[in-house]
């Protein structure tokens, strides 16, 4: 009974140790209470949740999908909708029907060839969607372009022989349709599926009648549009995402085919009765409007019933260890939450003693280690803003000295122009008392090309102001290179007074000089041209020089889009210089493209809104400025920008 006793006095001591040290220790309670709770919960998981999850899994899956049926489906209706009303647009104002109505019995010109092309070229981008067209009779395909056409040998055209009796037979149900009167006037092809030189890019082609005389009943052509299915493989993919493992999603046309499958071109063109002997399948389906076809979504139950199981599997070994790993890992996180807790408060007594220069020690990166980092943050910034005040104060009298510097510049400027444009008039008095005009045309359009380029009072002026130094500028640069080039000026003087940044066309006309003429001595030609369009004037400056490489077309395109990247380009300051002040003054309408090809020169084309600050001007007529000096007197109206004045 003593020996009894003793051992139960020891154990009555190491419970009361144990519960001494639990009482003194904040993570044995932590521990305690974290324990019992998993307990708790791997108990009621295992035991009475996985049923009620998985069949709550099944519900949200069926009625989650069934939601997102209906979504896509309409969004894949949708997107169909654009494509045949892009195709019904096209179809419409197409110029290859006019060309091919005009053709002599039917035999078509190299030149009537090329219009075809061009302007297959240029329907192609009217959506990025539109990956080719082609024109088809009832023979088969007469023209085709593709905008994925690699230039490399063995290189497949969407529609080949082999296609043939599909463009046929789908001529005929057209032109069945058009005879009749029938609406809708199209046709939907869905073979191919993919494309010849691209596996991975699937297509969707839609034929429209184009009209013969005006007139559907008796059309002799059709045009096929070969659009990218990719905008409707992202749509079907919204059934999947993030659950490929059990759910498949595809479109099927009327005679059971898939066109579109969430698994890949693998599955495209096979029949959907793969799914018909598999178990445990649910398949959801809608009809997409009245196209004939069928969107699916397929929920595999035993693969979706096997991945809970394995969840649970792998919960019950997460449980076991976590239990071992959390009753050590909090003894020591508490342990270390209590250290800083000390830094803290030895760190915040400093401070308090007008320490502001005090940082903080950081050491872990828990929740009371952020916050004394972003104490230490605060400090940095108010310390930073201290700085930069101070560096803002030196900028603003920086700026001061620099204005200070730059009016007296400008004033010496004006005083120096001044100087520079009356000697100039003085030796244009002694050219002409010479009987040299040619020198006096010359020191003319210099002195008013100087006048222009020196006024730092008017940076706004008037288009006719513009155009005028232009054909100065361009008179004496082709007599400065011995008629290397010729240029001509067509301008609608009714936009005279359009309003314009000076100098803002100078570096596109100079670029043309320097860069699109290098190595030629005769034959260059710049074109400039100016009419309305809409309510903008577009201005195209045009010439036949060595074009650029794709490369640098590539770079100039992203200046054009982006000025402030030139920088980093290396290249073409210019250029995003004056486009930026032309952005700035016409604001978010204004619009630059350019075309360019090797060897082929170079067009820049802007559209310039009228400013809010300067609405006006109407009618329409046209002003021509040529090469040739002695052709421009009586032509053009603008005033000259005398230098003596």
């Amino acid at each position: 009974m003593e020996i009894k006793g003793k051992k139960q006095g020891r154990i009555f001591r190491y419970v009361k140790a144990i519960w001494n040290y639990k009482s003194s220790h904040m993570w044995c309670s932590f521990a305690l209470a974290i324990l019992l709770s998993m307990l708790l919960l791997f108990f009621i998981t295992m035991w009475y949740m996985k049923d009620r999850y998985y069949t709550n899994l099944i519900e949200t899956t069926y009625s989650t999908e069934r939601a997102l049926l209906e979504s896509v489906d309409k969004n894949i209706e949708n997107q169909m909708e654009t494509y045949v009303n892009y195709g019904s647009g096209i179809s419409v104002d197409l110029e290859i029907g006019q060309i091919m109505e005009s053709t002599k019995d039917g035999v078509i010109t190299a030149s009537e060839r090329k219009s075809i092309k061009d302007t297959m070229k240029r329907t192609i981008k009217v959506s990025n969607s539109i990956t080719g067209i082609a024109l088809a009779s009832e023979e088969g395909v007469l023209f085709q372009y593709d905008r994925l056409e690699m230039n490399i040998a063995g290189a497949r055209d969407v529609w080949e022989e082999e296609s043939e009796d599909v463009i046929q037979e789908t001529f005929s149900k057209v032109q069945e349709m058009a005879a009749g009167h029938a609406v809708p006037r199209y046709e939907i092809i869905t073979q191919p599926l993919v494309h010849p030189n691209d596996n991975s890019k699937g297509l969707i082609h839609i034929a429209f009648p184009l009209k013969s005389n005006n007139s559907y009943a008796k059309m002799r052509y059709i045009l096929v549009l070969t659009f990218d299915s990719q905008p409707m493989n992202t749509l079907l993919g919204q059934l999947n995402q993030n659950q490929e493992e059990y759910i498949q999603a595809y479109i099927e046309d009327e005679q059971g085919k898939i066109l579109l499958h969430t698994g890949g071109s693998e599955y495209l063109g096979r029949s959907s009765d793969i799914y018909e002997d598999e178990s445990q399948i649910i398949d959801l389906n809608v009809d997409i409007g009245t196209y004939g076809w069928t969107l699916h979504a397929v929920i595999n139950e035993d693969i979706l019933e096997e991945k809970v199981n394995k969840m649970y599997d792998r919960m019950v070994l997460i449980f076991l260890t976590a239990i071992v790993l959390i009753m050590f890992l909090l003894f020591l996180v508490t342990n270390r939450i209590l250290k800083p807790v000390k830094i803290i408060s030895s760190s915040i007594s400093r401070v308090k003693d007008g320490d502001t220069r005090e940082q903080l020690s950081i050491e872990g990166t828990n929740e009371i280690w952020q916050l004394a980092q972003e104490y230490n943050e605060m400090v940095q910034a108010i310390r930073k803003a201290g700085q930069e005040v101070e560096e803002e104060h030196c900028r603003v009298i920086e700026s001061m000295k620099m204005q200070q510097l730059a009016e007296r510049e400008a004033l010496e400027s004006q005083i120096n122009a001044h100087f520079i444009c009356n000697t100039l008039n003085v030796i244009n008095y002694e050219a002409i008392d010479s009987g040299n005009y040619k020198v006096s045309l010359l020191l003319k359009k210099l002195s008013n090309i100087l006048r222009y380029t020196f006024d730092q009072k008017h940076q706004n002026v008037y288009m006719f102001q513009e155009i005028s130094w232009i054909e100065q500028y361009l008179f004496l640069q082709k007599e400065r290179m011995e008629g290397m080039f010729d240029y001509q000026i067509e301008f609608d003087s009714d936009y005279d007074n359009w309003p314009c940044r000076k100098l803002m066309l100078q570096p596109f006309v100079e670029n043309s000089i320097l860069h699109g003429f290098e190595g030629r001595n005769s034959g260059g030609m710049i074109r400039i041209t100016g009419v309305g369009y809409r309510e903008f004037l577009k201005i195209s400056i045009e010439d036949n020089g060595c074009g650029m490489s794709a490369p640098r077309s590539g770079i100039i395109q992203e200046i054009l889009e982006n000025p402030p990247i030139a920088k980093s380009k290396a290249v073409g300051i210019g250029i995003s210089n004056v486009v930026t002040r032309m952005q700035m003054y016409y604001g978010k309408e204004f619009q630059v493209s350019f075309e360019t090809s090797e060897g082929q020169g170079t067009k820049f084309v802007f559209l310039l809104p009228m400013p809010l600050s300067a609405r006006g001007g109407e009618g329409f007529t046209g002003a021509v400025i040529t090469g040739r000096p002695e052709q421009n007197q009586g032509v053009v109206s603008y005033e000259d920008f005398n230098c003596g004045r």
